[in-house]
């Protein structure tokens, strides 16, 4: 077993017109040397309906960079997110318009209706389509942030479970999180995103569907979170290993991406900063 904890630092933060905005930092690392860095990635789903207010706190948050996995047929029906002065948006979509082919996305939607079981599958495919922009993210953090700097960036997809979550997981996971954290981490968007019970309904009878398998595919269980981890190190050893060989970055990019999100506690503090609970 891992490190025994509970999910009681606080980091929602109220980004009006936003649904399951967090900062993915605090969580202490393996080993006990550190924790992940605070104030520096946050997570959430789409930023189309962000309101003004919701601009301020992102402001406030100093963000400068919001990368979006969602893909045309996405941004076609959904928008983007409005202009905001100092924030840029980096287009980064992990699906082609192929892959939201009728046949694609019947593979897909048919592994998130098996549940928890199912939901690895497609975690899968998303590792094995998203190592390109992954590896945009991860340059563009090593090159463009600092330990001293103070701006922040935002990985988002629709909801801000899927595309992102199998992104924070491989971002955590490099770092020394334990699983379990990071399982858990990835289902607390089980309280972060919703859709109105009139929303489900109508894409359940779009979709031919029942209720219930559409509720599943807007769920984020936990063990589905620890099956892709499992299999991440089956097929690619570990984190480090899909980074390496899938996204292309050296041995010294990697370390250089740790040194950024890992903040380290000195020895001598490690038995008064953030006990486990």
């Amino acid at each position: 077993m891992g490190q025994s904890v509970s999910l009681c630092i606080p980091r929602w933060i109220d980004v009006q017109g936003v649904k399951n905005f967090r900062d993915i930092g605090g969580w202490p690392v393996r080993d006990g040397s550190g924790y992940i860095r605070e104030r520096f990635v946050f997570r959430c789903g789409h930023l189309v309906n962000v309101t003004q207010k919701g601009k301020d706190v992102l402001k406030q948050l100093n963000v400068v960079a919001a990368f979006d996995f969602r893909s045309d047929p996405e941004l076609e029906r959904q928008g983007v997110m409005p202009e905001i002065p100092g924030l840029t948006r980096y287009p980064s979509a992990v699906f082609s318009k192929d892959d939201y082919s009728p046949a694609a996305l019947a593979t897909r939607w048919q592994g998130y209706f098996e549940g928890a079981t199912g939901f690895p599958k497609v975690y899968s495919i998303i590792m094995e389509k998203g190592g390109p922009q992954f590896r945009k993210i991860f340059l563009h953090m090593i090159e463009n942030h600092s330990r001293e700097s103070t701006q922040s960036l935002i990985i988002h997809c629709t909801a801000g479970k899927d595309r992102t979550g199998v992104f924070i997981m491989l971002l955590l996971s490099l770092c020394g999180v334990d699983e379990e954290i990071i399982a858990q981490e990835y289902a607390m968007s089980n309280l972060g995103y919703w859709e109105a019970e009139n929303e489900l309904q109508a894409k359940a009878e779009m979709l031919g569907v029942t209720l219930k398998d559409v509720r599943m595919v807007m769920s984020a269980p936990y063990m589905a979170m620890r099956e892709t981890i499992r299999l991440l190190k089956e097929k690619y050893g570990s984190a480090e290993g899909y980074i390496q060989n899938v996204c292309g970055l050296s041995k010294e990019q990697i370390e250089r991406l740790r040194n950024l999100m890992i903040v380290p506690i000195p020895f001598e503090e490690r038995q008064l900063f953030r006990p486990k609970i």
